[in-house]
């Protein structure tokens, strides 16, 4: 496997490779981090963004490419916009600079691994469910459902469950441990028994206050 040795920013975010990532840079180390990453032509060097939870630094990550930098505004920070590329395990860490460095090895996941076209569908599917809950919970009219279910599904036609998940809004933890699996169908299982943990829920919450309404309405009348 390839190893490397990177800078690392760690931060309370975990991304997922091919996200696109946007940064404000104002602490100097890291001004200092990103000026050291570039190089010739308006291209950098990767960095590597790790989950950092209490002080704790994952020991696996996601590495990126700073793809877009603005100006600096008048206090010096600017804002960047990178894009993820591949995870990392953190061999070994340097503290020797202003930032921390890592010596890294790369990884993707299983060779032999396809996604499952029945556990993506089902995937899909309650993702749909999802969007559709949310939007009434959020007393929104879908006019056009269709393009709304085009929208849900979109990400998982590739077989993608990163995408997905960016779309729900998880917690980092879970984020973190789907960025840690070296399966893709792994990735699909976990987010479809989330699913099916969630669902149930919000289906009460939406039918309570869709109650809680109707008898407003009946005490006003």
């Amino acid at each position: 496997m390839q190893q490397q040795i990177i800078p690392l920013f760690p931060l309370s975010i975990v991304v997922f490779p091919g996200h696109l990532v946007p940064l404000n840079i104002f602490e100097g180390r890291y001004k200092k981090m990103i000026a050291d990453c570039a190089g010739e032509e308006g291209r950098y060097d990767p960095f590597g963004i790790s989950y950092e939870n209490d002080g704790d630094v994952a020991a696996i990550g996601c590495a990126v490419t700073v793809t877009r930098r603005a100006e600096a505004n008048a206090e010096g920070s600017f804002h960047i916009v990178c894009r993820a590329w591949r995870r990392y395990r953190i061999l070994r860490v340097y503290e020797d600079d202003a930032y921390l460095r890592g010596h890294v090895e790369f990884f993707d996941d299983h060779e032999d691994d396809e996604a499952d076209p029945a556990l993506q569908a089902l995937v899909k599917s309650r993702f749909r469910s999802l969007v559709d809950l949310a939007a009434k919970e959020a007393g929104a009219q879908i006019v056009d459902d269709q393009g709304v279910q085009e929208e849900a599904a979109m990400g998982l036609e590739e077989g993608d469950a990163w995408a997905i998940a960016q779309r729900m809004g998880l917690e980092a933890e879970r984020k973190q441990g789907l960025l840690e699996m070296t399966s893709e169908n792994a990735r699909l299982q976990n987010l479809a028994e989330y699913l099916e943990e969630l669902l149930p829920v919000l289906e009460a919450r939406v039918e309570r206050n869709k109650r809680a309404k109707s008898n407003g309405h009946a005490e006003d009348a």
